[in-house]
């Protein structure tokens, strides 16, 4: 056989068996600190067959329909307000909510963050606990029993279950106390390839239970010259099932459906992909805009929004922002504020819908659509 044709023909089996072989996760493809992951809503009706599976597989979830972004943060303990209860190196905090009770009330909880490790014995990315202000007082609570969102290595074929335990420790401040226990399966049915409206890329495809029994404890006060009443307990079955297709580079789902699941009724929630790309990219308007190029990596957020549109970029220098409805008629050219590193664009004038945004610097252009709401 001619030397160049073996050669040729060895790369060729390389590249199948390499295609062929289920790639294996482990704790240095989940999130660190400093991570900021956009993801993309899509509408549940979109998204077609997601519960098949096989090996050497190709989902294709690329003309699922886009409707809202987001972002998820995660930063290192000590950049959090609960620096001093979750000491470890490998502890990671994500805000989850700026406030959860405000206005008027004698009670505020705000700066609520979810704490996350890397751990070695088990290896495993683990739920360690949350962390929330009551009426600007850091309050910390743990996990008793962690809850391991992922075990690793994690491979085709993999099934492991694991229990958890959590509880507030609001009682003392709060009138209310919430607690949750129970235990999680994780199984490994498939692996392939995944396509979303963002990208393609090599999974896992796993699907991953939460079987929890929910506890709310209402302690309500004295009142003399009444005896005081014994606490409220309500509890609820709360089991969440996840569909989700982990890749080495998204630290996110790639892609992931979520529902509630009642006795064997399973209800779809939410499905989104890891990325951000704006809904019906082939043509935008008849003004010689033919396409509309991703460009996320300017942190524009939030997206919907309601006044000021923020980008992580300094606008500073030669630039143009213009904004089109979806049609491609000119709706007003914006000048952007400067922070520092940071800029702003005021779209508080306009009416609820959809919009694009022309971004014209250093003679390139770049596209990418918003959503304003009321």
């Amino acid at each position: 056989m001619n030397r160049n044709h073996l050669i040729f023909l060895l790369n060729a089996l390389s590249a199948v068996f390499i295609a062929q072989s289920p790639i294996t996760l482990g704790n240095s493809n989940m999130p660190g600190a400093g991570d900021t992951l956009r993801y993309t809503n899509v509408q549940t009706a979109s998204i077609g067959n997601y519960t098949q599976t096989g090996t050497n597989f190709s989902w294709d979830f690329s003309t699922a329909n886009s409707t809202t972004a987001g972002r998820r943060d995660f930063v290192a303990a000590s950049q959090t307000p609960y620096f001093l209860f979750f000491l470890s190196a490998n502890e990671y905090g994500e805000k989850i909510a700026d406030t959860l009770v405000g206005g008027t009330g004698t009670i505020t909880i705000t700066k609520v963050y979810n704490f996350y490790k890397k751990q070695a014995s088990p290896n495993a990315f683990i739920a360690d606990g949350m962390g929330m202000s009551i009426s600007g007082i850091p309050v910390p609570s743990y996990y008793s029993d962690k809850d391991e969102l992922y075990n690793f290595p994690m491979t085709f074929p993999k099934y492991d279950s694991t229990t958890f335990k959590f509880s507030t420790t609001t009682a003392g401040v709060l009138p209310i106390k919430y607690a949750k226990q129970g235990y999680r399966t994780t199984k490994v049915d498939g692996w392939g390839t995944v396509k979303t409206p963002y990208g393609t890329d090599n999974c896992l495809r796993l699907i991953t239970t939460q079987y929890s029994k929910d506890t709310i404890t209402l302690t309500l006060p004295a009142i003399p010259p009444l005896p005081a009443l014994p606490p409220i307990k309500i509890g609820i079955q709360n089991n969440v099932r996840s569909y989700q297709w982990m890749t080495l580079t998204s630290k996110i789902p790639y892609f992931e459906v979520t529902g509630n699941l009642v006795g064997n009724n399973y209800t779809i929630t939410q499905a989104r992909y890891r990325g951000f790309k704006p809904a019906s990219t082939n043509t935008v308007n008849t003004t010689g805009i033919s396409a509309i190029e991703d460009i996320s990596a300017l942190n524009l957020y939030p997206n919907p929004v309601k006044d000021k549109l923020w980008f992580d970029q300094d606008f500073s220098g030669n630039c143009n922002l213009t904004i089109y409805d979806v049609n491609g008629k000119l709706i007003q050219s914006v000048k952007p504020e400067v922070f520092g590193s940071l800029s702003s664009v005021d779209v508080s004038g306009l009416e609820t819908g959809l919009y694009v945004l022309r971004l014209t610097m250093n003679e390139k252009e770049s596209y990418c659509k918003f959503i304003k709401m009321e």
